[in-house]
């Protein structure tokens, strides 16, 4: 699902995507001019490798998440809020597939241990 960025205003817009068993559910609204805030959660189901044992299991996931995106190029020095990441598009859209699947990639590069999980996530017994 894309979103121009021209028709996001400061109200808030709902959206929600779903892939690999996660769906992200949340809102979407402008910042400020060329700057969006997306808050969402991010929940559902993930098959992820053990790194110990190798053994593939599902984990559950249920977090939120507070995702800023830039309409273009970010000045970091001209942020006037607190230090944070930003994600920045360039073609006028802003890509929900494209993050969704960006932040399912996220939680595959971290370790993962059958039974135990450092994040906010709540584990599924097999």
């Amino acid at each position: 699902m894309q979103i121009q960025t021209r028709k996001i205003s400061a109200a808030p817009k709902a959206f929600e995507v779903c892939a690999h068993g996660l769906r992200l559910k949340g809102e979407l609204y402008a910042k400020e001019r060329g700057l969006f805030c997306l808050e969402a959660k991010l929940e559902g189901e993930i098959e992820l490798i053990c790194d110990r044992s190798g053994e593939a299991f599902m984990q559950a996931i249920d977090e939120a998440l507070v995702l800023y995106i830039s309409d273009g190029f970010w000045d970091t020095q001209s942020q006037r809020f607190e230090a944070f990441d930003v994600i920045e598009c360039f073609d006028g859209f802003i890509d929900l597939d494209s993050i969704l699947q960006s932040e399912i990639e996220s939680i595959k590069l971290d370790y993962h241990y059958k039974g135990e999980y450092h994040g906010s996530a709540k584990e599924t017994s097999q």
